[in-house]
């Protein structure tokens, strides 16, 4: 598992070129995106449950369905410098969808994404109805998450 502290050019030889897929692991839903392998598009693919008796079947079969070649999995760094019950979640959840998976599996700080994805629905007009389904700010914030990532990497 590599994290962002891991030399950038290390990170854009294994993202390059690469279809890739961001995480926003929450206690109920995971919002998942991808991108093509261009990094120009990144688009919101939806959640997935998180207690569902199929989770890794069904991430997996996504992740293959998609040609996924990298994952982010955000993670809510914190100011303080703290660790948090959740935070252990999450390095959980990367480690396993990295063993599950076999792909290279990157921790990025993905602080305020879900608040970063309400203000974008609000700005590009999505009604509150809209904005208010469930799991929608998830996927939205895994998409900040991977468009984050790669204009750092860049």
């Amino acid at each position: 598992m590599y994290d962002t502290s891991v030399d950038p050019r290390s990170l854009r030889d294994i993202v390059q070129q690469c279809r890739g897929a961001a995480f926003d692991y929450g206690r109920k839903r995971i919002g998942w995106a991808v991108c093509d392998e261009y990094h120009v598009t990144i688009t919101p693919k939806g959640t997935f449950q998180r207690q569902s008796p199929t989770l890794w079947t069904d991430i997996l079969e996504a992740l293959e369905q998609e040609r996924v070649r990298f994952c982010l999995v955000g993670l809510p760094l914190r100011d303080d410098g703290m660790v948090s019950p959740l935070m252990f979640e999450i390095a959980n959840f990367a480690r396993q969808l990295e063993d599950y998976s076999g792909l290279p599996v990157i921790l990025v700080d993905e602080s305020y994404t879900s608040r970063r994805a309400v203000a974008t629905m609000v700005e590009i007009g999505v009604r509150r109805q809209e904005r208010r389904r469930r799991g929608r700010t998830d996927e939205i914030a895994a998409a900040l998450i991977l468009r984050d990532f790669l204009e750092d990497v860049g």
